[in-house]
């Protein structure tokens, strides 16, 4: 039996492709505690936890949880939501469309 992650799903490909993934691109340079974010830079993961928390701030319009420090409204868009493939990476920058 595979070994399951912290989200309760298979460490494995058939896990990954069950998992929510997200891209957010911030929209102005924001400074955090832990680092910067330039207007433009992408920050994809895994969505469950705090992440998932954070995505939901995002949609909301409200404030969100980031690299130690809260972004405001505005800060970031959601640019992907769903499963990993072709159009995850594209969002992610990982590769070129």
């Amino acid at each position: 039996m595979a070994q399951l992650g912290i989200d309760h799903l298979p460490l494995n490909g058939e896990g990954d492709l069950r998992r929510t993934y997200a891209v957010i691109r911030f929209t102005r340079d924001v400074k955090f505690p832990r680092f910067s974010m330039s207007a433009g830079e992408r920050w994809s993961f895994v969505v469950y936890g705090k992440t998932k928390a954070m995505l939901e701030a995002i949609r909301a319009g409200d404030r969100f949880e980031f690299a130690g420090g809260l972004g405001l409204p505005g800060d970031a868009e959601i640019i992907y939501e769903g499963s990993s493939g072709l159009e995850y990476a594209v969002a992610a920058g990982h590769i070129k469309a």
